[in-house]
């Protein structure tokens, strides 16, 4: 099973939503977050940071509708996810917590991810 958590707004010029990453690098950098809630995303993004990694596959051409799926086994990079969507569903962000066998044509995987394609409609 893949896991992946998203907002409501469209990520321009592909078929999803922004991910929980993009959200909370927003609501950290705004000015009117308050510390207190800036220092637990950063605790968070900064432990995603150390033991996640940024597949390069996302950043090649060819690769723009490309989408980051969390493994169900991901446990210990999942309680960070979890703790950052509680973070910013308390800013009134929506988040979207969606569940799939078939992500799409998988192009990059490691133990606690994947990066799929989505297939075409």
């Amino acid at each position: 099973m893949y896991l992946r958590f998203q907002g409501q707004i469209p990520n321009l010029g592909t078929p999803s939503k922004l991910g929980i990453f993009q959200l909370a690098f927003e609501l950290r950098d705004r000015p009117d977050t308050p510390d207190d809630a800036v220092q637990e995303l950063q605790k968070n993004l900064g432990w995603l940071k150390m033991h996640l990694k940024s597949p390069k596959v996302l950043r090649e051409e060819g690769n723009e509708r490309a989408i980051s799926w969390f493994k169900s086994g991901a446990k210990e990079p999942l309680k960070r996810i979890w703790s950052i969507k509680t973070i910013l569903e308390d800013f009134g962000y929506r988040i979207e917590f969606i569940k799939t066998k078939d992500p799409g044509r998988i192009i990059y995987e490691d133990g606690w991810q994947v990066v799929a394609k989505p297939h075409k409609r």
